[in-house]
């Protein structure tokens, strides 16, 4: 975390606290996801296979609906609600969902390697292409690597308000920071394009000037190819194509109304997937009851400690099955940190389990409803907007034996 300001005494994380709690928290926590990848199988193929038809399917017909609905208005030579105007909504929103569905429920889960046993190409981690500004390569990086192995390190884990946002106490206030409210709605709707210049780390130019540059310079050629990708299929293909089409039966005001229509409709489609996960994303990570870790207290860190610092620094939503699917399983958080490479329709069948072991050895699980959550996150980044705040720094339980943590 940039600016960071460690003050005061820290709290004792909840939990076991000695080496052999741990240690049996661990195992408790091993043997449900050993027990789960035991049943991972045809069905779980059978399952995925049948989602990639389905974004598929409703992506086309978004996109044709928005096609259809571009010509209708362009031969009508105005655009009223009645009966394109409806039909260009109903497609955006099916597109929409398709992209809901696509990065998160998908992709976001193909590229944790949930569906490499598969051996087809289509669901290879490394090799998937989402529909996403971000690139995989980056997504992999800051994401899978430094997120998932260093959830919530101080000073480390950059997801921890994104570079962007003050959180808690331990990052030092700044004036600029009386804007963070107004400025996380705009990042709320553009979160796609935020999510794809993270890596490049902006934010250090303040305070390692030169080794950003370098590190931006690195990076930039890779992340503008894919940000320029979706910014030609989404505001440029598509909306020229219904041009052509819109001109050839209206005229220059068809081509007009109708490569508009295209536009629009993909923008807001756009916009539906960008809110949707930001208020997933920011769900699951900074409500009420989130603890921060030192850095110094990581390294080598015991599978019982990594397994403790997951479920601390994470938070579920309450749901049913379809709720579920939307969020790409992310409404249960805290088993997707535990278990990453599980496929994530298999979360709510840990869910109780992993609950259970964490009441018996007295860690928090954190769960509540989309409502209740997002409004502790909302008030979390009005808090900190102004001096002062929560501290969150938690010190880990003495650490033996050590050994790195698989993740």
């Amino acid at each position: 975390m940039p600016n960071s300001l460690t003050t005061g005494a820290m709290q004792q994380a909840p939990g076991p606290a000695t080496p052999q709690g741990l240690a049996a928290f661990a195992s408790e926590l091993d043997a449900i996801r050993d027990r789960a990848r035991a049943q991972v199988g045809e069905v779980d193929a059978r399952y995925i296979v049948r989602l990639l038809w389905t974004i598929r399917g409703m992506e086309a017909a978004g996109r044709i609906g928005l096609l259809v609905a571009g010509i209708g208005i362009a031969l009508a030579g105005t655009f009223a609600m009645a009966p394109w105007g409806w039909v260009a909504l109903a497609s955006l929103v099916s597109l929409g969902l398709s992209k809901c569905l696509q990065n998160m429920e998908f992709g976001h889960n193909v590229m944790h390697g949930q569906y490499e046993w598969m051996n087809d190409p289509r669901f290879e981690g490394k090799a998937h292409e989402w529909d996403s500004a971000c690139s995989k390569e980056d997504w992999r990086d800051f994401h899978n690597h430094m997120h998932h192995h260093y959830t919530n390190v101080d000073g480390i884990d950059r997801d921890f308000g994104y570079g962007m946002l003050r959180l808690s106490a331990e990052m030092k206030w700044e004036p600029r920071h009386l804007m963070q409210a107004p400025y996380a709605v705009i990042v709320a709707l553009l979160f796609e394009w935020a999510i794809a210049i993270h890596n490049l780390e902006f934010e250090r130019l303040r305070t390692d000037r030169e080794a950003t540059k370098a590190r931006m310079q690195r990076l930039w050629p890779r992340a503008r190819a894919k940000m320029g990708a979706q910014l030609r299929k989404d505001a440029l293909w598509w909306p020229l194509l219904a041009a052509v089409l819109g001109a050839a039966v209206g005229g220059l005001s068809g081509a007009w109304l109708a490569g508009a229509t295209i536009f629009v409709g993909n923008a807001l489609a756009g916009a539906i997937r960008n809110l949707w996960t930001f208020v997933v994303i920011f769900c699951g990570h900074f409500t009420d009851g989130v603890h921060l870790f030192p850095a110094d207290a990581v390294a080598g860190e015991a599978r019982g400690h990594w397994y403790l610092r997951q479920v601390l620094g994470s938070s579920n939503l309450t749901g049913g099955r379809f709720f579920h699917l939307m969020t790409g399983n992310l409404s249960h958080q805290i088993e997707h940190h535990l278990y990453p490479d599980l496929p994530a329709r298999r979360y709510a069948e840990v869910a109780p389990a992993v609950r259970e072991v964490c009441r018996r050895h007295g860690v928090p699980y954190n769960t509540g409803s989309l409502l209740s959550q997002f409004l502790t996150v909302a008030r979390r980044i009005v808090r900190h907007s102004f001096p002062g705040g929560e501290q969150l720094l938690s010190a880990l339980p003495a650490q033996e034996a050590r050994h790195p943590s698989r993740t």
